[in-house]
C-alpha cells in the first residue's frame, strides 16, 4: 500500500506501516510547516519547507 502523506496518518496507520515510515523519516530533508514532521522527500508532507542545517 502507498503511504498518506505523514500528516494524515493515524494511530492506526502508523503502527501497521511502521517500517515504511521509518524509511520515509530517515535522514530528513523536509518539514511540515503545519504539524513539524520530517520526511526524506517532500511528497510525503502536506506543507513542506527545506529543513536547514544549522
Amino acid at each position: 500500500m502507498k503511504i498518506k502523506k505523514l500528516c494524515g496518518l493515524k494511530k492506526d496507520d502508523i503502527e501497521k506501516y511502521a517500517k515504511k515510515i521509518f524509511k520515509i523519516v530517515s535522514k530528513p530533508k523536509f518539514i511540515c510547516e503545519k504539524c513539524a514532521r520530517v520526511a526524506r522527500d517532500e511528497k510525503h508532507l502536506c506543507h513542506p519547507t527545506v529543513l536547514k542545517k544549522s
